[in-house]
């Protein structure tokens, strides 16, 4: 292993391992702290010059957080002004809103802005730190970088929608994935010789740490549902990291299965108790299903000629779909509502089995598209330059990964690999669009960053 040069670095024990860190963390303060100001600049301009874009509620989360402040139950308020329980939307998102609404019942713009420049400030942290951790200081500040101006989160935090509470989510679970569920550190070497890193190595407290793993988990699926999916595949993989002992392993995968059993379980009861139904999810489910399965879009696939120029992709038309949805034979209430619109999308793909196979692929293209579909409110200018971004991006986490292959085979990447395969399972079979993968960027961009500086193939292992 090569050895820095004189007076740079310094030899610290941790544990029974040794690992080498830069000698100058008052430095290291003051950069972070100019980082995290620059990132509350850029975030929270975009975020004020779309204040507006703020005051829309697509998705009901606004309405539920403030029919909650108002009346403490989750759910909307109908036309005798009282309030019906609701379980359409997860419940995380808006119970988080109901905090910041006024005493006259409205939820000010301002109070969502500052509450999603916080979660994307946050979200660069934690990237920079996973990055800091796995890899280097120079991969952390250039992912920390690619995050701050990525355009998909940037318009997302512009919007009432939970990309950006997701995205901050499963940022959070992986920080505590790398820094406390399998800190083992690992001194390598870059190419340039300048900087000698490890994973840090935490103390030992395997059960507490399952216990807040366990409830970042459980955060993630009451914001999203899809997450469930992606908790399942990291769960098991809890025995394979960590502790030497086999049994505390086996009891870190019991506690954190346990705290996610035990959320969803509550929720459930909640719908049980409100609602009369088990649900554990969302009463939305059906619908999001539907959307993604039905006549008008499975011939629009079907008419459609490939498009070789991608900046010229256009959406779907959905209009003779909410024609046939409207019309459609309701059920008494959203719990049975839900399950037409379930029957309904089952019907179609049972009727069309080849045209379900083949849109599964194309959901799945749109989901990974780097061009944003064209619109009316949306230039040719906009659309190149998100595009090509997305394009260089997606590309370079490829090549990134292709070029350390060894280094990503590794425990600490698996959290960014699961929730790959999660989003594009479950979105090739619901409904997904380019903003959907939005929690993946901050893996994304560590991928690109350990792409663009050197590092040697093979790890050097600590004695």
């Amino acid at each position: 292993m090569r050895l820095a040069r004189a007076g740079q670095f310094r030899k610290l024990s941790v544990g029974c391992h040794p690992t080498w860190r830069m000698t100058h963390p008052d430095r290291r303060w003051l950069w972070l702290v100019s980082g995290i100001i620059l990132a509350f600049l850029v975030r929270g301009s975009i975020v004020l010059a779309k204040l507006d874009s703020l005051d829309a509620d697509p998705d009901a989360y606004r309405v539920i957080a403030e029919t909650l402040a108002q009346t403490g139950t989750f759910g909307l308020m109908g036309n005798s002004e009282v309030a019906t329980p609701t379980a359409f939307r997860p419940p995380l998102y808006p119970w988080l809103l109901s905090f910041f609404v006024d005493a006259d019942g409205s939820l000010a713009s301002g109070w969502v802005a500052m509450l999603h420049v916080c979660l994307g400030v946050l979200t660069i942290v934690l990237t920079w730190d996973v990055a800091r951790r796995w890899w280097s200081e120079r991969v952390a500040w250039i992912a920390a970088a690619l995050v701050t101006i990525d355009p998909m989160l940037l318009w997302q935090s512009t919007l009432v929608m939970t990309e950006t509470i997701a995205t901050a989510l499963t940022v959070m679970v992986w920080w505590w994935w790398v820094a406390r569920m399998n800190p083992n550190p690992a001194v390598v070497t870059l190419d340039d010789g300048d900087l000698i890193n490890s994973c840090d190595r935490s103390p030992s407290r395997p059960i507490i740490d399952a216990v807040v793993f366990g409830g970042l988990l459980s955060l993630t699926v009451l914001c999203r549902p899809t997450f469930l999916v992606w908790a399942a595949m990291l769960i098991p993989a809890l025995f394979f990291i960590g502790p030497s002992c086999r049994t505390r392993r086996l009891a870190r995968v019991g506690v954190v299965g346990l705290i996610l059993v035990a959320t969803v379980g509550l929720w459930t009861l909640r719908n049980v108790s409100q609602l009369g139904h088990p649900i554990w999810a969302t009463t939305h489910g059906g619908y999001t299903l539907l959307l993604a399965n039905n006549d008008s879009f499975y011939d629009s696939l079907d008419k459609s000629s490939i498009e070789w120029k991608p900046w010229e992709r256009t959406p779907w038309d959905p209009t003779e779909f909410f024609a046939e949805y409207e019309a459609r034979e309701r059920g008494f209430d959203e719990v049975s509502d839900d399950r037409v619109a379930y029957e309904m999308a089952k019907s179609t793909i049972s009727n069309r089995p080849a045209m379900f196979a083949w849109s599964c692929i194309a959901r799945a293209t749109s989901l990974w598209h780097p061009f944003p579909a064209r619109t009316p409110d949306r230039s040719m200018m906009v659309v190149l330059v998100i595009g090509l971004y997305q394009t260089g991006l997606l590309w370079m986490a490829v090549l990134g990964i292709a070029k350390h292959w060894r280094l990503w085979w590794h425990p600490n990447a698996w959290p960014a690999f699961a929730l790959v395969i999660t989003l594009t399972a479950v979105h090739s079979v619901y409904w997904s669009n380019p903003r959907m993968r939005s929690p993946v960027i901050p893996m994304l961009a560590v991928a690109v960053a350990c792409g663009m500086v050197p590092r040697q193939a093979d790890q050097t292992k600590p004695t």
